[in-house]
């Protein structure tokens, strides 16, 4: 059975939103938030036919709570109301009648004889205990290969009416999973085939986010004809399949994508046939007439602009009575500034009769804004790695002439790099010092006698020094008579006082080893003699 896809334009406005359901953008609704005791649904205010065979290609997403995730989705056929849902194992289904159910049931109620396997069955007058006789199929697993759905993944459902054979196919994840065959219009609806349709979720003590998507449904209005004026053009819009063909490809701008402009010298009938991701087939088809009062306008091929610049759009059409301008921007003036990132679109209508449209691309180009940051002063030996990457993918050149975007420095001077565009250019210059970052004095002599001058021997600095990890001293003889491990430099308190065992040392000349780290990072061992005087 073929379906035919619907006009995303027409959907917005045909469905009703009961509960927690939100809708997300044309073909897209949240039917419950990830909440406890929450009951969403959307249903379609137009009653159809079951006389009439049918079919639905949906995405549904069940959450990614497993154990703790519930309650299901459900798609639904009653002629009761627009506004049903309650919250709980019944999915937002449970006591409507009469009706027809497809669940697919993430938490496993015993009392409801669910397998153990989030499934799918066909129920009838709002009760889905599969264990009596609204039980009309299943349950079965869901996914022919997983027994969990809450997977954070989307799935597919494809539910397919057949009225001449009276025969309900559902599919899921591209398999078929269950068949029905019954009479539903006289054996569940009493003998009317005018029912509602639309979709129920639940939650309770457990949630999930769940939510739908359309892809292909029979319900909905096909592809409206458009009229176009001559000289004109106008995008068809599709989406949810893999592949597309159109015939005839002549006035197409090609044939082989969803969307392609249509712009015949002449009316035409297009035909498009579409494959899906499951393999299925489906076909539609658009008259595009051309009649009306001529336009010339054109928007022109896709641009760059400069930052900073901006491009009129112009669509300037006429009429006898009217021209309307709808602008991607919102505006509905026949000419527009456009000076950001985009592509704009708009259509006219002439006389509220034909219409064209048009679109272009504009890029936005950045000016060059580079920048090597502030001066700087590096220790002997290090490098700096300077970086002038800015927008607007510029060239680079430097003062010695290179032309990549980062340079490594490794002497003192002033760098200078000079970033290019087609819409400017931008110099940058920063000046880099270079300075002997190990320098330290340890004296060659101290008087420890208390006086509050000279009374300790340590290594001083000026900074460069950014620990002393050990001094050990020795007598003459190698004894070691004072060892300091991990302290700063220049720091009271600090060094040799001038004791040995707790008694002043003798006057004379004593070996000092030391192992230093610089600010720099580098570590050295470094030794000397000092003179004790007493």
């Amino acid at each position: 059975m073929l379906g035919l896809l619907f006009q995303l334009g027409v959907v917005e406005a045909q469905f009703f939103l009961n509960g927690s359901a939100v809708q997300l953008n044309d073909t897209c609704w949240t039917l419950t938030p990830a909440e406890n005791n929450r009951v969403g649904s959307i249903w379609n205010g137009t009653k159809v036919n079951l006389n009439n065979s049918f079919q639905v290609i949906m995405d549904m997403y069940f959450g990614c709570k497993d154990g703790d995730g519930a309650d299901g989705i459900l798609f639904g056929l009653q002629p009761v109301s627009t506004s049903i849902g309650q919250a709980g194992e019944g999915l937002g289904f449970q006591g409507v009648s009469p009706s027809l159910g497809i669940e697919f049931d993430t938490w496993q109620n015993g009392n409801l004889s669910d397998p153990s396997s989030d499934h799918v069955a066909i129920c009838k007058n709002g009760n889905l205990n599969h264990g009596g006789s609204t039980n009309l199929a299943g349950p079965v697993q869901a996914n022919a290969t997983n027994g969990n759905i809450e997977d954070c993944k989307w799935h597919k459902l494809r539910v397919d009416w057949d009225a001449p054979t009276q025969t309900l196919e559902v599919w899921f994840d591209c398999d078929r999973r269950l068949t029905y065959k019954a009479d539903i219009v006289n054996q569940v609806f009493g003998g009317d085939p005018n029912v509602f349709w639309g979709f129920t979720s639940a939650t309770g003590g457990a949630n999930n986010l769940q939510q739908v998507c359309f892809s292909y449904v029979t319900f909905l209005d096909k592809f409206e004809d458009v009229v176009i004026c001559p000289g004109g053009q106008y995008q068809i819009t599709l989406s949810g399949g893999v592949e597309y063909q159109w015939s005839p490809s002549d006035g197409l701008s090609n044939p082989n994508i969803a969307n392609p402009i249509a712009a015949p010298a002449q009316t035409a009938e297009y035909q498009v046939e579409i494959l899906d991701a499951c393999g299925n087939t489906f076909f539609d088809t658009i008259n595009v007439i051309v009649d009306g009062d001529t336009v010339f306008f054109d928007l022109g091929v896709d641009t760059s602009i400069c930052e900073g610049e901006s491009l009129v759009l112009d669509a300037t059409s006429f009429g006898n009575n009217s021209v309307v301008y709808e602008w991607s921007t919102g505006q509905a003036t026949p000419t527009i500034a456009a000076s950001q990132t985009r592509l704009y679109s708009v259509t006219v209508s002439i006389d509220d009769y034909c219409k064209a449209d048009d679109r272009k691309a504009i890029t936005v180009i950045p000016l060059p804004k580079a920048t090597l940051g502030p001066d700087t002063s590096l220790c002997l030996r290090q490098t700096l790695l300077l970086d002038a990457t800015t927008t607007g993918d510029p060239s680079y050149l430097w003062q010695n002439g290179a032309t990549s975007p980062m340079l490594t420095v490794t002497g003192p001077g002033t760098y200078t790099v000079l970033a290019s565009n087609i819409c400017g250019a931008k110099e940058a210059s920063i000046n880099v010092a270079y300075e002997d970052c190990r320098q330290v004095y340890f004296p060659n002599a101290f008087s420890p006698d208390g006086d509050g001058i000279n009374d300790a021997f340590m290594p001083l600095d000026g900074g460069d020094v950014g620990m002393v990890h050990s001094l050990r001293i020795f007598d003459r003889w190698g004894g070691l008579v004072y060892e300091l491990y991990d302290f700063k430099p220049n720091a009271l308190g600090q060094g040799w006082d001038g004791f040995a065992k707790g008694k002043p040392a003798s006057q004379g000349i004593y070996v000092w080893m030391a192992e230093l780290e610089f600010k720099d990072g580098f570590r050295q061992l470094m030794a000397g003699e000092v003179m004790v005087l007493q």
